[in-house]
């Protein structure tokens, strides 16, 4: 089975950004892959509120995308935890299927006019290996 890394929001609503992470990891699931949630699992034992506890997360998360077959970025706003996951997988180019907070695919053809993205979201897809 093909490990697929959820990138999604974390901080702000963490509650509403939980459960879109859970609802990502089940869809996954019940598709055939394996999810990885990185911050789903490290949360549980590390401080976010913690400056160093939270990068500390973060980097243990980037170890875990690093052997993901694939990245699923799950919503239109790119945190600074996504943008640095991102920057991974482009630099690894780990292929990235883009999704709104509702799992609607948002195509790699469509992407430059679809009204879901702006042009800061665009921008940080550069160089990135949209699948």
């Amino acid at each position: 089975m093909q490990k697929v890394f959820i990138c999604s929001p974390y901080r702000g609503d963490i509650e509403h950004n939980i459960e879109v992470a859970r609802y990502a990891g089940h869809i996954a699931a019940v598709t055939g892959y394996v999810p990885v949630i990185p911050h789903l699992l490290y949360p549980q034992f590390l401080d976010d509120n913690s400056p160093d506890e939270r990068i500390l997360g973060i980097q243990l998360g980037a170890e875990l995308l690093k052997v993901s077959d694939m990245m699923w970025l799950i919503g239109t706003k790119i945190t600074k935890g996504m943008k640095y996951e991102l920057e991974i997988a482009k630099k690894m180019r780990i292929p990235i299927r883009c999704y709104d907070e509702k799992l609607n695919r948002i195509t790699p053809d469509t992407l430059s006019i679809d009204d879901r993205v702006d042009a800061e979201f665009l921008a940080e897809l550069k160089g990135a290996n949209i699948v």
